[in-house]
């Protein structure tokens, strides 16, 4: 079953490309339900894989707004950190997304 998931998140990532998000913020599901949870392969982010520019298609505006791990993440301090460091704050713990250097 968790195999149908990943190949349909897949699958909804090339249809919907870079997109704009509702008040909920962007949703790509649990990434912590990804293969190597929250770091990013190139197997579920074929779009964006080897690109540093992560604020392209995900808007500091838009990320880490809600939830979706059920875990009680500090949102209000990822965001915080985040507009503070930018995209560089990115691989901290999504990983180096396929690029060499930052």
């Amino acid at each position: 079953m968790s195999r149908l998931k990943l190949i349909l998140f897949v699958v909804l990532l090339v249809i919907g490309g870079c997109g704009t998000a509702d008040d909920e913020g962007q949703d790509f599901g649990d990434l912590f339900l990804g293969i190597e949870g929250v770091v990013l392969t190139e197997e579920e982010h074929p779009g964006g894989w080897g690109r540093s520019d992560c604020v392209a298609c995900h808007p500091i505006a838009e990320i880490h707004r809600v939830d979706r791990t059920g875990m009680a993440l500090p949102l209000e301090d990822i965001r915080e950190f985040v507009e503070e460091e930018g995209p560089d704050s990115c691989p901290i713990c999504h990983g180096d997304n396929g690029v060499e250097e930052w």
